[in-house]
């Protein structure tokens, strides 16, 4: 049997496909530019204004001063994952080891110094094997430097000016039909572009009380005479898209779940409910488009993998936000590698903003992923040959399939 070592690199050699991130957005480049894109991602900056670090971006202190509470901050939260992986990323990207001030003055220029080179996102990439990249944008696709790495998965435009047009309609439902069509229409140019689905906002199926959530997962399809609210006219958009998913061969809607703004409170947090994946069982009935599941609550894990289970249009996909942490991960694999056929799953939606980042998630998931299956060999669970197909259809090829 391989070492643990062994098997880590043997994993890390297989391909990747980050099903979801932010890149390459208008005036945010795929490569960090400085010290502070990396550090302050919005994921850890929680973590460290958690033991006293300042709000927002710190911009307007000096970068001296910056550093220094920085660096104070850091090392109280050593002992967390991304504290962890913020240092092996330097380590293994750049040769370098945060402490204090001066180590960060030298972080800084050479992530800098990278930055300036046009090679250096490939370079990144290469190093873990990431092929493709997804963005949830359309425009944002064709990442420089790396060709053929960028890929979408739409998320519809329509949300915002139909949503509108529902609420202020004097006759909803005939405005609800004029949505449909526009929805069918937009859809086929999707699938024209060679799209393979698209991204579809969920916000009626998590939000209100029980029997409003079922209300619009069961009946929203259909508007009445009434003025609609915003959640209702959200609700028909949604079954307006799977319908038209549908009615396109091969197309998939891509479910982001379990993130809400906490009650009275601008915070987002996982709120999944044990009833959240159950509910949309009726959706995964009504409908023949596929539906990829990214949950961002750890408590839904486990109802992702028994639906993925049980209906054969639904996948088990990414880990997302406060659900991005090894023991969520461990947890998610061990349910999935005993109930659902591999090519059912994908394990990372990186949520990366740079390269850099796409790099520190995919590190990690390539450690886990490589540590539970040595041990699940270790174990006679499963042979070696098969342990690392599983690895192949999680990392890479179960997306690919799906995706482009």
């Amino acid at each position: 049997m391989k070492s643990r070592n062994d098997w880590r690199n043997e994993i890390r050699a297989l391909p990747v496909f980050d099903t979801h991130t932010h890149m390459n957005k208008p005036a945010v480049p795929v490569a960090a530019q400085d010290l502070w894109n990396i550090v302050e991602y919005f994921w850890f900056r929680q973590e460290l204004q958690s033991v006293g670090y300042l709000k927002g971006f710190a911009a307007d202190l000096g970068e001296t001063e910056r550093m220094a509470a920085f660096a104070d901050c850091f090392a109280r939260a050593r002992n967390t994952t991304w504290a962890q992986m913020i240092q092996e990323t330097f380590r293994t990207l750049y040769n370098l080891e945060l402490s204090d001030v001066a180590s960060l003055q030298k972080a800084n220029e050479a992530v800098k110094a990278s930055a300036q080179d046009p090679g250096w996102p490939m370079k990144v990439a290469d190093k873990l094997q990431i092929k493709r990249i997804v963005t949830n944008i359309e425009r944002d696709v064709n990442f420089p430097g790396m060709p053929g790495v960028g890929a979408s998965l739409p998320l519809w435009n329509g949300y915002g000016p139909w949503v509108k047009t529902l609420t202020e309609a004097e006759d909803p439902r005939a405005a609800g039909e004029e949505a449909r069509a526009a929805v069918r229409a937009d859809i086929a140019g999707i699938a024209s572009r060679g799209y393979r689905g698209m991204r579809v906002h969920t916000y009626a199926f998590e939000r209100g009380s029980q029997a409003e959530i079922l209300h619009h997962i069961t009946e929203g399809h259909t508007l009445s005479k009434e003025p609609v609210t915003e959640l209702e006219a959200h609700a028909f958009l949604a079954h307006a898209i799977f319908e038209a998913l549908s009615g396109q061969d091969g197309m998939f809607a891509q479910l982001f779940l379990g993130i809400n703004h906490l009650p009275g409170s601008r915070v987002m947090m996982g709120t999944g409910s044990s009833l959240m994946v159950p509910n949309l069982y009726s959706l995964f009935k009504r409908y023949d488009c596929d539906f990829e599941l990214i949950a961002g609550a750890p408590r839904l894990n486990m109802d992702v993998a028994q639906v993925a289970r049980l209906f054969h249009n639904v996948y088990a996909g990414g880990l997302w936000w406060y659900n991005f942490r090894p023991s969520t991960y461990r947890a998610a694999m061990q349910a999935r590698l005993e109930a659902v056929p591999a090519e059912k799953c994908t394990l990372l939606a990186s949520d990366g903003r740079c390269i850099e980042w796409c790099y520190a998630k995919t590190l990690l998931v390539k450690n886990l992923l490589a540590d539970f299956l040595h041990e699940q060999v270790a174990d006679d669970h499963i042979n070696e040959a098969d342990a690392l197909w599983v690895a192949r259809e999680w990392l890479h090829d179960s997306a690919a399939r799906r995706y482009v």
